[in-house]
């Protein structure tokens, strides 16, 4: 694993040389940061995030200790590996206070270049193994999303062709009520109820098994909107409710007409009177509220 970076930290130059020595010698591409003291060890790791540390345990300013408990304080340094460097501080008591405080591993002074570098590689590994974990896991994230944004593609083009649907059907209907009008003057008494009839029948029925298709669709693609419609206005009609979805997917005036087998003045005013029941005052904010649903 060559594109990684180290951050050393001890203020012993001899040591700082070792350390540094077997590391280049072992890869020469890493790339290596120094610090001298604990708090500027912290500064760095806070801001360079490397992929590993050496912390020294007795350093001027801040020890080791102190500033791995302020790296695993930082969100974003905290899954950062340190491993602690001993010396004189290797009791039990003072080890198991380190770990607490972060350590995952121990090198003790003088160092074995061969049980240094084991160490290393261990976590080294365990880095490795991370990135290729995270890799996948923002491949699968990524498959995720473009899947479901093609589910929500798949499902807002059904929603159009929907409404498209009910579009034609309503203008065809409509120009079947209009022929059926057109004969009213030369028929009888008796075939001006059936023909009434019929064009009750055509309003009533025409697009329920449209409108049904349309509402599930609908759901798919803006779930929760009837129910947070319905939290900010309990009395709304079923019929205030279509029309605040038809209106949600920007449908025009004369489409929702043509739709709702209604006059376009009849829409308007319909929208007046659902505005008033939200308190708003102009088309504006109207669209604004049913857009935040």
């Amino acid at each position: 694993m060559d594109n990684l970076t180290i951050l050393i930290v001890d203020d012993d130059p001899e040591h700082l040389k070792l350390l540094t020595g077997h590391l280049i010698s072992h890869n020469p591409v890493y790339q290596l940061l120094i610090a001298t003291n604990g708090k500027t060890g912290y500064e760095i790791a806070i801001k360079k995030h490397p992929d590993l540390i050496l912390m020294d345990w007795e350093m001027p300013q801040l020890n080791g200790v102190e500033a791995i408990r302020m790296i695993k304080a930082d969100e974003k340094a905290r899954a950062i590996p340190v491993i602690m460097i001993t010396g004189t501080e290797y009791d039990t008591d003072k080890l198991k206070g380190a770990m607490e405080a972060g350590a995952i591993d121990f090198i003790r002074k003088p160092f074995n270049p061969v049980e240094l570098m084991a160490r290393v590689m261990t976590q080294i590994s365990h880095i490795e193994i991370n990135r290729k974990l995270m890799t996948q896991q923002e491949l699968i994230k990524k498959q995720e999303i473009e899947l479901l944004e093609n589910e929500i593609a798949g499902q807002t083009k059904q929603l159009a062709l929907n409404a498209v649907n009910m579009i034609k059907q309503g203008e065809m209907t409509q120009a079947a009520i209009n022929e059926i009008n057109r004969v009213f003057p030369f028929t009888s008494p008796d075939g001006r109820v059936i023909l009434n009839s019929v064009v009750s029948m055509l309003n009533d029925r025409t697009n329920a098994h449209l409108q049904d298709e349309f509402e599930i669709s609908f759901e798919k693609v803006y779930p929760g909107f009837y129910e947070s419609l319905t939290l900010s206005i309990p009395d709304i009609s079923v019929r205030e409710k279509r029309l605040c979805a038809f209106l949600r997917m920007n449908m025009t005036t004369k489409e929702i007409a043509a739709i709702t087998f209604q006059t376009p003045n009849a829409i308007d005013v319909a929208r007046f009177r659902l505005r008033k029941k939200i308190n708003v005052e102009n088309e504006e904010g109207f669209m604004r509220f049913l857009m935040s649903l």
